[in-house]
């Protein structure tokens, strides 16, 4: 459940696309441990899943984009998106708006009349003060939604260098140091990621 901060709104966080891409490759990776077989590929990939889980947890964010929908049972005028840099998320073809609701009818409605902060951290999403002024039906569960994207881009190329390292750092020590040693991910690795940290 997600509880939006400004007026305690409760509301549906739903993840719509959780990409593939992964933001160090086993091929980094192995380069960076100086790695030349490939009897150990599956292992890595585990371990850079696990690392890339770790990283994003710490910093409160994606790196890779995903698309998320941000249900409530009535209309919301402002809400907090969780993450930082968010887009309202549209595709061209069929064109799907960022705004949904179902109306007094309960007939379904869309609209782009909304706009996002940039500037805040987490991402605050507003209605537009010429959004339709449609009543929504009175017991309809979850009828109004934002859609929005979060992350740095689609591919690994679009995420910063740091987030990138201090992957690499984490991956390393999961794999020189297998059992657990009772303590957090390497420090370096929390220094590289602590200008990215989202705050909530």
């Amino acid at each position: 459940m997600y509880l939006d901060p400004n007026d305690n709104k409760q509301g549906d966080l739903v993840l719509v696309d959780n990409p593939a891409t992964k933001v160090v490759s086993v091929t980094d990776i192995k380069a960076q441990l100086r790695i030349d077989s490939s009897d150990e590929d599956t292992l890595l990939g585990y371990y850079i899943d696990a690392a890339t889980d770790m990283a994003e947890n710490y910093c409160n964010r994606h790196f890779i984009t995903h698309q998320y929908k941000l249900y409530f049972n009535e209309q919301i005028q402002t809400a907090s998106l969780i993450f930082p840099n968010c887009t309202l998320h549209t595709n061209a073809d069929p064109v799907e708006k960022p705004i949904n609701w179902v109306d007094e009818n309960g007939a379904a409605q869309s609209s782009d009349k909304a706009y996002i902060d940039a500037f805040s951290n987490p991402s605050l999403v507003y209605l537009s003060s010429d959004f339709p002024g449609t009543t929504l039906k009175d017991n309809a569960a979850n009828t109004f939604y934002f859609w929005f994207n979060t992350g740095y881009g689609a591919a690994s190329a679009d995420v910063p260098e740091a987030i990138k390292q201090a992957i690499k750092l984490i991956v390393a020590d999961m794999y020189y140091f297998r059992e657990d040693r009772k303590r957090a991910f390497p420090m370096a690795s929390q220094i590289l990621l602590q200008p990215y940290k989202c705050y909530h």
